[in-house]
């Protein structure tokens, strides 16, 4: 926000209820006897409020504060941005953009639109069809996710094999990728959001769509184009392409992507004795290790390191990505619907590492099933799970001196130090990242005063899974300061007692602070997010190509 537009918010707020609302009918036209009429005031008392609202808004006539009320809507977006229940707003997406070859059989078609449908409905992705043989499915519509960019391309590796699959299709249909070419893009869409998140179901406009069509139109059969915008928020998820051609990727090696290396990892830094209990796991001082910690803390890079030392010490590894539709196993290129699956493929007579990754996806039945494993884990085994936190499992009391649980704390300065090669890093980056690795190397990657895709991916679906009011969080976006409960009540034409409410469990979220009934952001980066994505009217400053 610049400094004048922080100015004009500032003098908006030093306005009673009672001036706004004279202010409101100047600018609907009304004259001072009208005004005095519609709010039962006398004529004398209109004008002394119309001076009160030109000293504090700094202007000298009627039309220069109506002038300024319109300069102040056009900042705040308030008008634009509220209607209702809904919220308009930008949302982080991915799309996946797919077709077959022109001249293909209905069989083929029907097939192709038929899985598409069917893995839109398994991953929670908003499917468009196009022209028969054509499909898009936009990822992060309704709930946004770290997971979407792994699912998008689970999804593209998923349909070239049922399209690559003859039974059922003419015999003169080419076998292989040649069938299917692709595209896979991100970017911001407008669209009509719920208060509490997700998409409300009416309004989506973006230039996404059309960019991730020209690129598919652009793909060769058998290939899914991967721009550089598009890799950078993969390498932030840990997803990496393979050497070869920059920007393609043949489908028969999108499964690479999901490998558990990460060849770009850096050093770990500050997590010492973190390492030294799963050095602890693998010597056999127990069998079972929990780690939790918030999103970006580098839960899934200490997971790597334990599966880096495990094969060192001849382990067999499984390394399970758990998925909002299943398993995926990184270390096997296996994927599996039930974790009785995974169990049945283990090796017998051999020590064996499971990483459990994400563990906070776990459905209902997936925690169970899990939970029934560890109570009885076989003695070969040792098993390291990871989450959000905090994770409950109901163990066998027989087995809780065989479990440890250690929650990852932010990174400290000297670490932060450390993790950027002994560079020292600024107060206001430290201020910014707040010890938070991930949040760290994304602003360090990028220029000052930008926001990088994952981190508003990473930020969005943070506030969507705890169901914030997301009117409430821009409205103190939009201060520069903090603002007040009654001030929020004004504005959100809410109760108190509701504003009350919701700022209480924002606070107890760790998404709010309060102080002497003052709202405020926790974090900066937070706050930056929320508001650039309710911005109206806004270029952007978030490093991707099509948003």
């Amino acid at each position: 926000m610049t400094n004048k537009a922080s100015a004009e918010l500032s003098a908006m707020d030093e306005l009673t209820p009672r001036q706004h609302q004279i202010l409101k009918l100047m600018q609907q036209g009304k004259v001072n006897k009208e005004i005095a009429r519609e709010l039962d005031i006398s004529l004398g008392t209109v004008k002394q409020h119309l001076v009160a609202i030109f000293r504090k808004l700094n202007v000298q006539n009627r039309t220069m504060a109506v002038a300024r009320l319109a300069e102040f809507k056009d900042q705040s977006g308030f008008d634009q941005v509220f209607s209702g229940e809904t919220l308009m707003a930008k949302r982080p997406c991915i799309v996946l953009s797919l077709k077959i070859g022109k001249g293909q059989p209905r069989a083929a078609r029907k097939r192709f639109h038929t899985c598409l449908s069917e893995m839109a409905f398994d991953c929670n992705a908003f499917f468009i069809s196009r022209e028969e043989g054509e499909g898009d499915l936009i990822f992060g519509l309704k709930r946004s996710s770290a997971q979407d960019m792994r699912l998008a391309t689970l999804v593209a590796d998923h349909v070239n094999r049922v399209m690559s699959n003859p039974l059922d299709l003419d015999s003169s249909l080419p076998s292989g990728g040649s069938v299917l070419s692709g595209a896979i893009v991100a970017g911001l869409i407008n669209i009509s959001q719920n208060r509490f998140g997700g998409w409300s179901g009416d309004t989506v406009g973006s230039h996404v769509l059309s960019w991730g069509h020209r690129l598919r139109d652009s793909a060769p059969g058998g290939y899914l184009v991967i721009d550089q915008p598009v890799q950078d928020v993969m390498k932030a998820f840990d997803l990496t392409m393979p050497n070869g051609v920059p920007d393609q990727l043949a489908f028969s090696d999108i499964s690479t992507l999901n490998d558990w290396d990460v060849r770009t990892d850096k050093p770990l830094v500050g997590r010492e004795s973190e390492f030294s209990e799963i050095e602890k796991l693998l010597a056999g001082a127990f069998s079972i290790l929990i780690v939790e910690g918030e999103n970006g803390i580098g839960k899934s890079r200490l997971c790597r390191e334990a599966a880096r030392k495990a094969i060192s010490q001849k382990y067999f590894l499984s390394y399970i990505r758990v998925l909002p539709t299943g398993y995926l196993d990184s270390a096997n290129n296996g994927y599996y619907d039930q974790w009785q699956d995974i169990v049945r493929a283990l090796p017998d007579n051999t020590p064996v590492l499971v990483v459990v990754d994400e563990a906070h996806h776990l459905t209902d039945e997936g925690c169970a099933d899990l939970t029934e494993y560890m109570n009885g884990l076989p003695e070969h085994h040792k098993l390291l799970v990871s989450g959000r936190q905090s994770q409950t499992y109901a163990f066998d009391p027989s087995i809780e001196l065989i479990v440890r649980k250690v929650h990852l704390q932010r990174l400290s300065q000297s670490d932060l130090d450390t993790f950027f090669s002994g560079a020292d890093v600024s107060p206001e980056l430290a201020e910014r990242c707040r010890g938070i690795p991930l949040f760290a190397r994304e602003l360090a990657m990028n220029e000052p005063g930008t926001i990088s895709f994952a981190l508003l991916v990473t930020v969005a679906s943070r506030i969507d899974k705890f169901r914030v009011d997301w009117k409430l969080l821009y409205c103190v976006a939009s201060h520069k300061e903090s603002v007040s409960m009654i001030r929020l009540s004004e504005l959100m034409c809410d109760d108190f007692a509701y504003i009350k409410a919701a700022v209480n469990r924002a606070v107890a979220l760790g998404v709010l602070s309060l102080d002497e009934a003052q709202a405020s952001f926790k974090h900066p980066l937070v706050k930056d997010v929320v508001h650039y994505l309710f911005k109206p009217n806004q270029h952007s400053d978030v490093v991707s190509r099509a948003s």
